[in-house]
This record gives structure tokens, sequence and C-alpha cells, in this order.
């Protein structure tokens, strides 16, 4: 009796650089070509959208391990799959959000390497209806090159030119992304990911630079705002969400029973955070929730009915800001790929717009975007993708 062949415990995933173009075709920008794939091999490279080993997938499709072994080396000498590093650094270095390269911590807040610095929590213990999200910070990497291409030259980013705004977006804006970080044990509600998670943002934000967080379930929101903290001890929070994620302000301790609906309680109850405005809230409740003199709420699109100098009215100049975004605060005819969908959102146009005026009249020190599930189809990330591009290049506009 034959041996059986040793398990391939090699951990590939789908290459960030590839932009799907058709049905069976994809564009390998890092490369400059195109790839045609039938119909069972690109099933199969589908396979490793989320990294994973190849045993994995041989005993999941309970093909011939042979045969898929060889379609699987077919796959990463074409280029379609490569090999995953845990630590989120990519084989090309060109694999991060908008194409930009992937570094180490280290390098990307070295001397004048970077304005914004990215970084993904695949983190979604916290919620508490549909997950996923802790897939969504490498959806938004794979869709977003389709849109938005980072470019350096001669040590200067030339941006792309947009034609609706007659102007080149994040021109001289230099982005770096670190990766996903490790989050230890994903099983466990608020530990070591909420840990690296502030500590990571505090150190991006106290060299001076932009973070842009991808989540995950939105309790990963509060761990972020601490580490901005850190380096802004009075902040503002520009919240966009269908639920206020809000009951009354907390001061107890929010290891214990922090999630994605309720986060904003202990935000809300932090005394160094001095304003809070909510955008989109729509969730009907049982009872309203506790007001406080520092939150102020723009239900449903009303914030899109209105000059945008009516809603900074409720936002004092003299604060700095961070942005976190729920997907869900848009209508689901726009991102329906999102844990809990609520309709009457904001169109794509709006929320954009919204965001632009906040983050040009105001001082914004950072952002998130979350509750993005991975979907088969790009809508979702592509709208979830415009936003953060829209954001990160209104609130930098100083930059270039």
């Amino acid at each position: 009796m034959a041996d059986r062949p040793t398990a391939d415990t090699r951990m590939l995933v789908l290459n960030r650089d590839l932009v799907r173009t058709g049905a069976g075709t994809f564009w390998l920008t890092a490369e400059g070509r195109e790839i045609s794939l039938g119909p069972s091999m690109a099933t199969l490279g589908y396979q490793f959208a989320i990294p994973t080993t190849v045993a994995a997938v041989v005993d999941g499709t309970g093909m011939d391990s042979s045969v898929l072994t060889e379609a699987v080396t077919r796959l990463e000498d074409l280029g379609v799959l490569v090999t995953h590093n845990p630590a989120g650094r990519a084989v090309t270095g060109t694999g991060g959000l908008f194409q930009s390269p992937l570094l180490s911590v280290a390098e990307a807040l070295a001397g004048g390497t970077s304005d914004v610095v990215v970084f993904g929590v695949p983190y979604d213990v916290g919620a508490s209806h549909r997950p996923g999200s802790r897939f969504g910070p490498d959806y938004l990497r794979r869709v977003s090159g389709s849109l938005f291409q980072y470019r350096p030259e001669a040590g200067s980013p030339t941006g792309m030119w947009d034609p609706v705004r007659g102007r080149q977006v994040l021109s001289g804006v230099r982005l770096a992304d670190l990766g996903d970080i490790d989050v230890g044990s994903v099983l466990t509600r608020n530990a070591e990911a909420f840990d690296v998670t502030e500590q990571l943002t505090s150190r991006i934000t106290g060299a001076g630079r932009f973070p842009v967080m991808l989540g995950g379930d939105h309790s990963v929101a509060l761990a972020a705002i601490r580490g901005v903290l850190r380096t802004h001890p009075r902040l503002g929070v520009i919240h966009i969400d269908a639920h206020a994620d809000y009951a009354g302000p907390r001061r107890d301790d929010w290891r214990q029973d922090c999630h994605h609906g309720n986060f904003m309680g202990w935000v809300v109850g932090d005394a160094r955070v001095e304003r809070v405005v909510q955008f989109g809230i729509r969730q009907l409740t049982a009872t309203d929730t506790e007001p406080s003199p520092k939150v102020t709420r723009w239900s449903g699109r009303s914030a899109a009915r209105v000059p945008i100098d009516e809603v900074l009215a409720d936002l004092p100049e003299d604060l700095p800001y961070y942005v976190t975004v729920d997907v869900d605060g848009l209508d689901p005819a726009f991102v329906p790929a999102t844990g809990t969908p609520l309709p009457g959102g904001f169109t794509h146009t709006e929320a954009v717009a919204l965001l632009e005026g906040l983050c040009a009249a105001r001082r914004v020190v950072g952002m998130d975007l979350v509750e993005l599930i991975a979907d088969s189809s790009d809508q979702s990330g592509l709208v979830a993708a415009d936003i953060v591009l829209r954001t990160i290049d209104a609130a930098t506009a100083g930059c270039g």
C-alpha cells in the first residue's frame, strides 16, 4: 500500500494585486498582464480568498489530492495565489489598501515614509447577529485597487485624476498599510485584539500620522478611540451608523460585556471625549437613549437634507475629531454586505458629501470603517473603499 502524501500545510491567499475584470478574467496590476481561468480554476482560486492551507481546501472539497495540488501549483505559477504571511507582509510589497506598500510598523513610521497608515483588525467576536466582518479588511484591499492605485514617483505620490471634482485625488499623500494585526485568540472577547489596536493606534497618532483602521465589528472602534485619546486627550467623535450603539454613558469595565451594539456607551462615558455627533441612526428601540449634553443625533438621512453649515454648528472648531463609519449607515441598496442592515440609510453620494464636508471644515485625526462582510460581489467593497478614499482625501488635504 503506497504511503499517503504528506499534507500540504502551506498557507496561500489570493494575490491582492489581482483585479477581477470578467467572469474568469483577471488583471495582475503589479505586472500589467491579464490572466484567464476556466470556471473550475476560478472556483478553486476563490477558495483562498481568505488565507488557508492547501490541505484544508483538499479536505473541504473532497477532490483527489494530487489533482488539486497540481491545480494549486498552476495558480501559483500564474500569480493568482501567493504565500500568505501572517504578519501581513505581501510577497510583492504592494498588496495594501489602494495598492499601497505593505510595511512593518517601524518602516511605516520612520522618517518621511507615510502620512496615512492603514491596518486591519480581523475581529468579529463582538458581533451579535451575522458574523463575517473579520474578513472585511482583506476584502477591502482586494477590491480597492480597481478604484484607486497608489503610485509614488520620485518620492511623491501622484494621486489620480478625478473628472467629477476636476482635480487630483490624494496627490502628495503617502500611504502605508501594516496588514492585519495579530489578534491572538479570535474567540476571546475584548482581549488581545483590543490591546494591540489601542497600542498601535496610539503609536500611529503619536508619530503624527493619520490612522485608518479596517474592521472588524464595531466594538473595535472603542480600542482605536482609546488609542487616539493617548495623543489627543480632548476629542470629538463623528459616528455614522444605523444604530446608536448606546443606551447611556458607561464607566464600568468594558472588558466584561462590550460588543458592537453598546461600545458607544464607554465612548460617551469617557470624560476626554467632549463631543459625539451621530448620523444615520434609524433603528427601532423599546425606549430612547439616555440624553447626554455631549451627544447630538442627526437621525436617518436628516443631515443630508440641510446645508453643511447647520451640521457643523454641532461640532466645536477647537476639537480634533475621530470618524467611525459603520457601513450599515448606508442604505443596503448600496452596501448589502453587512451584518445588521436597515433600510432608509444614506445613499453613497450623500455619505461621501457629508464626510467630505465635515473633514474639510474640521480637524480629523483618524478614522475607521467597520462591519463590512466579504462578499462574492465587489459592490459593497467598492462603495466602502470609496468612502475611505474620500474621507482620507478630505482629511489630509494639507498634506500634498
